[in-house]
């Protein structure tokens, strides 16, 4: 009998035992939080498509080419446009052979929606010359989009007592958030 109660009394402790752990492991819920954040900057893309369009090759003095580039846009800000004459004749936009120059006064651009078009805001559409000491304008007010362009329309007259020579420039594009 002494046995039996000795077991009975272990099995009863045991019980206990595993019933106060299940209590122990089912009782209050606990929480713990997660408080995820992001900081989105401003994105910006610009390319240049169609360069080719303003490499005229041979053409004669007196003549007027003319070429259209595209600018290629992606931002998730609004932006503006600008260019600026980066490389030629020091400080202008003019045209130079190292020798000689093409007055900045010949050299002008307008610019225009492209395909497909920015959702909003303008470009010049008064022929404006390139500036070698200023950004200017080459669209303003251009909304947030995945992709547009800008159509920017180059317009050379090259005079006609203008010497022979190979003439070159550089224009740089900046995409500024605004």
């Amino acid at each position: 009998m002494r046995r039996a109660l000795l077991a009975l009394l272990l099995i009863l402790l045991s019980t206990a035992t595993v019933a106060f752990c299940l209590s122990e492991m089912t009782g209050a819920a606990t929480t713990g939080t997660v408080s995820p954040s992001v900081t989105v900057t401003n994105t910006i893309s610009l390319s240049i498509e169609d360069g080719a369009n303003v490499q005229w090759g041979s053409r004669s003095a007196g003549s007027h080419p003319t070429g259209t580039i595209q600018a290629k846009i992606s931002a998730n800000a609004n932006w503006n446009l600008t260019v600026q004459a980066t490389a030629g004749y020091p400080g202008t936009n003019e045209l130079t052979d190292e020798s000689h120059k093409i007055s900045s006064s010949c050299f002008k651009y307008t610019s225009t929606a492209g395909s497909p078009a920015p959702p909003n805001g303008s470009g010049t559409a008064t022929t404006t010359c390139f500036d070698g000491s200023n950004q200017t304008s080459v669209w303003t007010g251009g909304p947030a989009t995945s992709d547009c362009r800008v159509a920017i329309t180059y317009d050379l007259q090259i005079p006609a007592s203008q010497p022979p020579g190979d003439y070159t420039a550089t224009h740089t594009y900046t995409l500024v958030p605004s």
